[in-house]
């Protein structure tokens, strides 16, 4: 191939890649917006008899209720599962674009969440409320399954799930001898009490994407298809997006590509791919968020950055009921910090928590300077690094938003401590003690 016809070649593969993301995007923004259009066409009388058992169910509980009283760690989200519920039953079977679109739900000062939910489906309280900011994706999977269940069946299938998930991720690492991976993410998982997460649907759609995308990360690297990871993270950053309300969101990034990391540890890792894909991943949760709102613009035919605009300067500010927090912002984010850190386990179990944490941190350090190698990857480690530090950014440039919800913010550590252990796995190498006592080179 001449000279010329090579740069056409390359120039031509530039061009290609845009276009196959950008055609990637929309279709699966057209998909994701067509399942939740059918699942909001299915009749309220189909629903009824599950939903007023779910709101009698969820209004016969505490809004954040403890699995275990006192650690942050495990408190329960009923709050948001009410108003997604009752945004779902809300849903007009007649102007069903512009329902799903406006996501109206009933609310009342007089009454918390779960008392709302209860009283539009029970006593026919119509919507007055809209979230529309938000894609509330969840619902193409939520609305059918309550046409067979209630809400306290859908927490037990979450766990199944999430239980069958994790399983097979374990599974497929211990096959492959990955067993420093496998215990980071049995780790991470700890750490940020996933057993908890069923018992809220808010938590479990993040979780499962997680899971999955560790999954389908693991396929990828065995069949080396590098050229398909920025797409893959392109999808991932619309499906996090459509499917989460502001949770933990950055974990669906982070966990995958540690993962990749570590798994592709004999290639050398390059700055560029990882960042590409990073990049990629932002796109494609910014452009379903930029999409929803140009959306209902369009079916609307109003502007609904007003609306949205005041949201985002509450998350990026706002107060916290006339708290001095708000008055000192590096006070502000230091205590956003401290509530998401401190609900990290052991921490989250008070002095005694504390005490086995540092206690866990030394014999770390004493390991670390012990069974060190000298030829660890500086370049992977420091990648590893800026994944783990994502989550502290996460909290600070949302710090309202990380403080009053800290409860489950927090659970984007997960990504910390997975790359916590894997940085140790990388600076002692494999076998680490019979290496010492001069077994293995």
């Amino acid at each position: 191939m001449g000279r010329q016809a090579y740069r056409k070649e390359l120039q031509r593969k530039k061009v290609k890649k845009p276009v196959k993301y950008i055609a990637a995007f929309f279709a699966l923004a057209l998909f994701l917006l067509l399942i939740l259009y059918l699942a909001a066409k299915i009749p309220r009388e189909m629903i009824r008899d599950n939903c007023l058992a779910s709101a009698e169910y969820l209004n016969a509980l505490d809004l954040f209720g403890y699995g275990i009283e006192g650690v942050e760690a495990s408190k329960n989200d009923h709050y948001a599962d009410s108003v997604l519920l009752n945004i779902g039953w809300n849903f007009d079977e007649t102007y069903t674009l512009r329902s799903i679109m406006l996501a109206a739900y009933y609310y009342s000062p007089e009454n918390y969440e779960n008392g709302n939910f209860l009283a539009t489906v029970r006593d026919g309280m119509g919507a007055n409320q809209q979230y529309l900011r938000y894609w509330h994706g969840s619902l193409s999977i939520v609305r059918p399954l309550l046409v067979i269940m209630p809400v306290q069946g859908i927490y037990i299938l979450d766990a199944v799930v999430l239980a069958l998930l994790f399983a097979a991720l374990l599974i497929r690492l211990i096959r492959k001898r990955e067993y420093t991976a496998a215990l980071s993410l049995s780790l991470a998982l700890a750490a940020t009490a996933w057993w908890t997460v069923p018992f809220s649907l808010e938590y479990t759609w993040v979780c499962m994407i997680v899971l999955a995308a560790c999954l389908i990360a693991i396929r990828l690297s065995e069949e080396e298809r590098e050229e398909r990871y920025g797409l893959f993270f392109l999808l991932l950053g619309m499906v996090t997006n459509y499917l989460d309300f502001l949770t933990s969101e950055t974990l669906t990034l982070t966990m995958p590509l540690l993962l990749l990391l570590w798994l592709e540890r004999k290639k050398k890792s390059s700055f560029k791919n990882v960042l590409k894909a990073a990049a990629l991943w932002l796109a494609g949760y910014a452009g379903m968020w930029v999409l929803k709102w140009i959306l209902t613009g369009v079916v609307f035919g109003e502007n609904p950055m007003p609306y949205v605009m005041g949201h985002i300067e509450q998350r990026l500010g706002g107060n916290i009921r006339g708290n001095v927090l708000s008055e000192s912002l590096p006070v502000f984010m230091l205590a956003a910090l401290y509530r998401n850190i401190s609900s990290l386990l052991p921490f989250g179990f008070g002095a005694v928590g504390t005490i086995a944490a540092a206690v866990l941190l030394v014999a770390v350090i004493v390991f670390v300077i012990l069974y060190h190698r000298k030829d660890y990857d500086r370049n992977r480690i420091l990648l590893m690094a800026m994944f783990a530090l994502l989550p502290f950014v996460r909290i600070l440039v949302l710090h309202n938003h990380a403080y009053i919800h800290s409860f489950f913010v927090f659970r984007a550590l997960a990504a910390t401590v997975m790359a916590g252990v894997l940085i140790l796995g990388e600076i002692t190498g494999p076998d680490p003690f019979r290496r010492k006592h001069g077994s293995t080179s």
